[in-house]
């Protein structure tokens, strides 16, 4: 692990090639958001009404601001940068965060993405970052070639509302839970909708150790509660 990157650029010369960091309320530092349109598994998954991202929040609300949509496009087009691992890990160490989340919104684009991804946790090894993810196979063969740094969480996604969590990969994972099937017996059950949408002091989602985190069904669409399962 290297312990002696410092950063060379400014925060302006930063922002300028990756774009500026989210700012997700509900965390206890910043984030990276993407554009929920440009996911991979995830844009065939908003098409079926069971799934997770026929419910993504990030496809309503403030997301669909203009200024915000031409802020997460332009972070997905600086991907290809080669300048993106140094712009990035520069705005995350000026920003003091000990705890990161990639991709509030959007997911992997490809294998390039993660080695990208893996080379800022090398830089900030005292930094803990949570990546969510749908994109199980681009993981599986960064996996075959390389090792996760240890302060880099890869939780894998339950595609389907009230599913199984995909344990059998043997990552960290996560599930979401409707109102009316509960959740599942052995789950750290995020404590947000009692702390005013708020992590609070929790950390689970930051925590390899945590093996499957479960997650209330917030933006229930219609169409979603009068289907039976």
């Amino acid at each position: 692990m290297n312990n002696l990157w410092r950063p060379t650029l400014t925060t302006k010369e930063a922002t300028a090639i990756c774009g500026s960091l989210s700012n997700p309320s509900k965390m206890p530092g910043h984030g990276y958001a993407l554009p929920a349109t440009r996911c991979g598994i995830g844009s065939l998954l908003q098409l079926i009404p069971k799934s997770v991202c026929f419910h993504c929040y990030a496809l309503r609300g403030r997301y669909l601001f203009p200024v915000v949509r031409a802020a997460m496009e332009k972070r997905f087009a600086s991907l290809s940068d080669p300048r993106w691992v140094d712009a990035i890990s520069t705005l995350i160490y000026h920003s003091r965060d000990r705890y990161f989340r990639w991709h509030d919104s959007g997911d992997l684009k490809d294998l390039e993405h993660l080695r990208k991804i893996v080379r800022v946790g090398l830089n900030l090894p005292r930094v803990k970052f949570w990546l969510p993810t749908r994109e199980y196979q681009t993981v599986e063969a960064y996996r075959r070639m390389g090792e996760i740094p240890s302060n880099l969480c890869i939780r894998y996604s339950a595609h389907l509302v009230d599913g199984p969590p995909p344990i059998h990969y043997g990552l960290p994972t996560s599930a979401v839970f409707s109102a009316r099937a509960g959740t599942t017996p052995g789950t750290h059950v995020c404590p947000a909708p009692r702390q005013d949408m708020k992590c609070g002091n929790c950390r689970a989602c930051w925590d390899r150790s945590v093996k499957v985190v479960s997650y209330h069904l917030k933006w229930a669409k219609p169409t979603f509660l009068g289907d039976t399962q």
